[in-house]
C-alpha cells in the first residue's frame, strides 16, 4: 500500500469569511501530518475594473484587499499556535487557475484545500474544477455547510 502523506498543502484564499473555515481545516491537516501550508491570495483588481466604473473599484479594492489581509492575518496566528509552517504566496492575476496548478507542480503541493459557496447551488466552481481535472492530487473541498 503506498504511503499518504500530505506535506505541501495548497491553500487558496480570498476575501470571503469561507476562508477562515478552509484555513482552519488546513491547518488541522497540517498539524497532524507535521505538513507546510502554501496558502495564496489573489487580488482581482482586473475583474473588478471590468465590472465596475473605476472609482467604485478601487474602493472595493480596498475592502477586498482588508479582508484578504484579516484572513492571511488569521492564518499566521493560528499557524504560528500550532507550529505549522506556511509560505505565503500573493497574485495579481486574473489566470487564477492556471497560477495555482502552476504553483501545485512547483511547490510538489500533496493536497489542496479550498472553498466553495455552496455544492448545493453550483457543482462546484470553476476554478475547483481546472484544478481537479488537472491531476495535482487530492482537493478537499469546503462548503459553507461542512
Amino acid at each position: 500500500m503506498e504511503e499518504i502523506a500530505y506535506k505541501n498543502i495548497l491553500v487558496p484564499i480570498d476575501e470571503k469569511q469561507l476562508s477562515k473555515r478552509v484555513i482552519d481545516h488546513a491547518l488541522h491537516v497540517a498539524d497532524k501530518e507535521s505538513g507546510k501550508l502554501i496558502i495564496v491570495y489573489v487580488e482581482r483588481k482586473k475583474t473588478l475594473q471590468c465590472i465596475f466604473p473605476k472609482e467604485l473599484a478601487e474602493k472595493m479594492m480596498v475592502i477586498v484587499k482588508e479582508n484578504i489581509e484579516a484572513n492571511m492575518n488569521y492564518a499566521l496566528e493560528n499557524a504560528d499556535k500550532t507550529g505549522v509552517e506556511v509560505e505565503k504566496i500573493i497574485l495579481d492575476n486574473d489566470d487564477i487557475a492556471k497560477d495555482l496548478i502552476r504553483i501545485a507542480e512547483e511547490k510538489n503541493v500533496n493536497l489542496t484545500i479550498m472553498g466553495s459557496e455552496s455544492l448545493r447551488s453550483e457543482p462546484l466552481g470553476s476554478i475547483t474544477r481546472w484544478l481537479i481535472a488537472a491531476n495535482i492530487g487530492p482537493v478537499l473541498v469546503i462548503t459553507e455547510e461542512d
